[in-house]
């Protein structure tokens, strides 16, 4: 017998701009979308029968779309239309089970009779269960798993039960679905520019916090794309953001996004899962004809003020737009018994808010699963991107609009006259981002009781930037232009094994195991010339200077696993593994990492003297450990090439270290999820507690050595801790009206245990690695009596507090009406952390009018001065600002309404019976409350390096904006 399990889804002046590059499909498409003309075509009526049948709320008897249903011990499956209908054809006679699964409610199975050339008619009625403990889970598993095996919590989005479309990746998880424990911060307002994740805090000063991405089972980039800089000079000549490669997967193809947040989730990831790890589930193809989705998307983004009621945009006003988006999608899926498929494509064109600000992106992508044989079970995913990107020159940068604008008549012209300012438009700043990822999977079952699954990978990254000052530009008269060409692959290979078998009437077994392998090849070309010999459109070549670099990357990492689960009466579930792996980064002394763990999960509200009207009630603990590599030359002695006269020569560089190893994390956490009253409220709360031993710090060398940079070490120490709680409840269910209510809490404590005696030491804008602080903590000058009417009474070293949020607040609430209408609305708020504002020190030590002190200046100029607070005597009298940039840190905490946005199906009078459309209209980030002591700007605001930056901190950006959007969707 085989077993099918089926997971639930569901205003200044500005330029033309550059002609788009050529699109070209990879040929790997190509074969796809013959394959999907022939499976969408007709198929041969036989003389078979069909089941034909609607999917109802067994309280509300409305219709529900999305759900999966399916022929119990079968490999025939549908999904229901927007209507709760759907369609079984060509099924041969005989007794069925149609069965269903659906996120929120209880698996339902009704009995089908088929007769051959009859229709039979089924009604199935499900009812809710929030807490649904048999649903399959993947992510941090050694294959497929019930919610209820599992000893660690994992955090599912499902795409189907958002309010509106997510325009990007970020937008998804920053959705709130994905649960307490996640942070998604936007760096800024520019074009193409990214967000940080963060899972329950750093886990790493030196090495990256962002988490492991998987696409269907394939390991993909998780670090910025490089900045677009030239490749000599100043590095902040630029637009000042960076881009995600996770922006680069089309939102519209996924089907839900699993995130396990610790170490002990991540331990079967090995040396590089500390940060936690996520994995997007893209749309599947079922039996069935062609069903198509189109979708219209028009909006526009707009920037929230971020200066005083008197300059509210800091006098940016004129170079501010608001910007249009629009993005048309579509897709088809569908197949037979044996193959199914979904293919899809989308456009978007985008400007930003600033007057150059441009993003044009293509996405094509199309799965087949299918299956030759009855054991063998394939799929096939790919996905090609193709993204131009324009931004306008930004940031702390003395060629760009915003530094200029900002510092008025202190800028670099000595003047605030707009049409000096708009000689910068004339700079260029160019990324074009081509991504192909593929990859297959093989599961195959010889025996019942024996699964082989065997995921093949590909991710190619490839960005070429141009970042341009043409000849007569006012900054650079001769003219520079720089070129780099960035590639990035990964290939992997992931295998797992696990044998199933009953030990005793009781006691059941699954034994896992298996092995990964990730290469990642990355190589860059960087061009650089300057002093053109005239005006056009010049190449590298052009330049009578001209510079060339070439850096090259190549990591191995491999491990191997072994599982078991111990599963007794269905209820009591123990689970131990352990991960072995190497990888070419480690020190050639160090060999080989094992990562251990350990899992229990307790059903309580199966045992026999449970009343079902208390609920239901699962506990849980987990320890486990996994790992951050370092980088791929940290453990190598390495030499910089240079000149002596005319001789070539050396210097020494990185003094290499042979036992450098992975930094180590340890994770304990417990937990329970719970449902009560009639399912009408879910709870799930984690206390989790992180230890990173080996910590990666930068050790300075003896000078005597020869080799000044400092070196990597395993000698420090931190600590993260907090607790999540989610909180969902349904307060009102009727016919044709339902509320439901929910809020979140998560907490985040992070502490620096061991310096192991190296000094304390600053990871830049105003963030320190201090012995008993949080990670990292704001070191800077503060006056000590900020609201006393006195002179500032001030001291150089003051702890601010931590730089990442200490506290998260989540809100959202739904209403359900008649028709379909539903009316959706989330807000967050982040405290306890501080922030350091660079762009308002700038300006003020310069003795720019700066909207913090408009109200004071008068007083000042009257010479009455002593009238104003000690701060405001410290941060508006030029004289005391000077050389103090701590001044200007504030409290951070924020609170933004995420999301509000209400969907309306169309009267179905209007369209086709077969056809159904809805409108959605939404808007994100309108609404933001921040700290009185919070002056000018937005606390989501990163510095010079985008989301990459270890510290959060405030440069010359232009603040995230609001997004407004109208959706249009038709399904048929």
């Amino acid at each position: 017998m085989r077993l099918n399990l089926f997971v639930s889804s569901n205003p200044g002046t500005t330029q033309a701009r550059h002609p788009p590059q050529a699109r070209l499909v990879p040929g790997a498409l190509l074969p796809v979308f013959f394959l999907t003309l022939l499976l969408a075509a007709p198929t041969v009526a036989q003389n078979l029968g069909t089941i034909s049948g609607m999917v109802v709320d067994a309280r509300t008897q409305q219709p529900l779309g999305s759900v999966q249903v399916s022929l119990r011990d079968t490999r025939w499956g549908t999904a229901t239309g927007n209507d709760g209908t759907f369609r079984l054809p060509n099924v041969p006679a005989g007794t069925y089970y149609c069965q269903t699964r659906f996120i929120g409610y209880g698996v339902a199975s009704v009995e089908a009779v088929v007769r051959g050339g009859q229709v039979t008619e089924v009604l199935i009625e499900i009812e809710r269960q929030a807490l649904q403990l048999d649903e399959i889970v993947v992510t941090g598993t050694a294959g497929a798993k019930r919610r209820r095996e599992v000893g660690n919590t994992i955090s599912q989005i499902n795409v189907a039960e958002i309010g509106a479309p997510p325009a990007s990746v970020d937008n998804l998880l920053q959705s709130g679905a994905g649960g307490a424990g996640l942070t998604v911060l936007k760096s800024s307002g520019m074009a193409g520019g990214g967000a940080q994740i963060r899972l329950r805090g750093n886990v790493s000063v030196s090495m990256s916090n962002q988490p492991l991405i998987y696409i269907d089972g394939v390991q993909i980039r998780n670090e910025a794309y490089p900045m677009n800089v030239p490749a000599a000079g100043n590095v902040s000549r630029s637009g000042n953001d960076v881009s995600s490669p996770l922006n680069d997967i089309n939102p519209a193809d996924i089907d839900r996004v699993e995130i396990i947040k610790g170490a002990a989730a991540t331990t079967l990831y090995g040396a590089e899962a500390a940060a936690g790890v996520i994995q997007i589930f893209t749309k599947k193809g079922v039996e069935g004809p062609a069903r198509w989705t189109l979708q219209v998307d028009q909006g526009f983004n707009r920037v929230l003020p971020f200066g005083a009621d008197t300059a509210p945009y800091i006098h940016l006003d004129p170079w501010l737009r608001n910007a249009w988006t629009q993005k048309y999608s579509g897709s088809v899926s569908g197949g037979t018994r044996d193959a199914q498929y979904y293919v899809s494509g989308s456009y978007e064109d985008n400007q930003g808010v600033l007057p150059l600000d441009w993003e044009e992106t293509v996405n094509m992508r199309a799965n087949l699963d299918f299956s030759p044989v009855e054991n063998l079970d394939l799929s096939w995913n790919v996905a090609y991107t193709n993204k131009d990107i324009q931004n306008t020159s930004a940031g702390n940068n003395s060629h760009g609009i915003t530094l200029n604008v900002f510092r008025a008549e202190r800028n670099y012209f000595g003047s605030n006259d707009p049409e000096l300012i708009n000689q910068l438009l004339e700079y260029e700043i160019f990324t074009y981002i081509d991504r192909f990822i593929g990859g297959g999977t093989a599961t195959y079952s010889p025996l019942p009781w024996f699964t082989n699954r065997l995921t093949l990978g590909y991710d190619r990254a490839n960005s070429e930037m141009r970042n341009y000052r043409p000849f007569e530009f006012v900054r650079a008269p001769q003219g520079v232009l720089g070129v780099n060409n960035f590639n990035n692959t990964t290939l992997s290979a992931d295998y797992v094994g696990t044998i199933e078998f009953q030990m005793t009437g009781d006691l059941r077994s699954t034994f896992s195991f298996g092995g990964q392998s990730i290469t990642r090849d990355e190589v860059t070309l960087s061009t650089y010339g300057e002093d053109f010999p005239g005006p056009g459109e010049p190449t590298v070549s052009s330049g009578a200077i001209r510079l060339g670099w070439e850096d090259r990357i190549r990591t191995v990492s491999a491990g191997l696993f072994v599982q078991n689960l111990f599963a007794l009466k269905d209820r009591y579930f123990v689970t131990a593994g352990l991960r072995v792996d190497g990888n070419s980064v480690f020190g050639e002394n160090l060999g080989l990492q094992a990562y251990p763990k350990f899992s229990v999960s307790y059903v309580l509200s199966d045992e026999s003297f449970w009343n079902s009207q208390w609920g239901t009630v699962k506990l849980r603990a987990a320890w486990g450990q996994a790992g951050r590599a370092p980088g791929a030359f940290d453990k190598v002695r390495t030499w910089d090439p240079a000149g002596w006269g005319t001789s070539p020569a050396f210097l020494p560089n990185n003094v290499g270290n042979p036992d450098l190893g992975p930094e180590r994390t340890t994770e304990i956490e417990v937990g329970a999820d719970a449902a009560f009253f009639d399912d009408r409220i879910v709870t799930e709360f984690t206390y989790y507690k992180q230890r990173t031993t080996d910590a990666l710090f930068s050790v300075r060398q003896i000078p005597s050595t020869g080799f000044q940079q400092s070196q990597l070490e395993n000698v420090g120490e931190l600590e993260n801790k907090g607790f999540e709680l989610n909180t969902t409840g349904s307060i009102f269910r009727g016919q044709d009206f339902t509320w439901d209510l929910g809020f979140s809490v998560y907490t985040n404590n992070s502490k620096v245990l061991d310096l192991g005696g190296v000094p304390e030491f600053s990871l830049g804008d105003r963030g320190w690695i201090v012995e008993g602080e949080p990670v990292p903590v704001i070191r800077a000058e503060c006056v000590l009596n900020p609201d006393e009417i006195a002179d500032p009474v001030t001291e150089e070293q003051c702890i601010y507090g931590p730089n990442y949020p200490t506290t998260t607040l989540g809100f959202q609430t739904s209403f359900s009406f008649g028709g379909g209408i539903r009316i959706t609305g989330r807000g967050e708020y982040q405290g306890g952390h501080y922030i350091y504002d660079g762009a308002a020190y700038n300006a003020l030590r310069r003795g720019v009018i700066w909207p913090a002190c408009y109200q004071d200046y008068d007083l000042i100029d009257a010479g009455r001065g002593n009238e104003l607070t000690a701060y405001k005597r410290a941060i508006c009298i030029t004289d005391n600002i000077g050389g103090n940039p701590g001044y200007l840190t504030y409290p951070a905490d924020f609170f933004k309404l995420r999301e509000l946005s209400a969907t309306i199906p169309m009267p179905r009078s209007v369209f086709p019976e077969r056809l159904r459309a809805t409108l959605t209209l939404s808007a994100r980030d309108a609404f933001r409350w921040k700290n009185k002591d919070f002056l000018t700007f937005d606390p989501e605001q990163m510095p010079d390096v985008g989301f990459d930056g270890r510290v959060r901190a405030i440069l010359e950006t232009v603040p995230p904006p609001a997004t407004y959007t109208a959706s249009f969707r038709i399904v048929f």
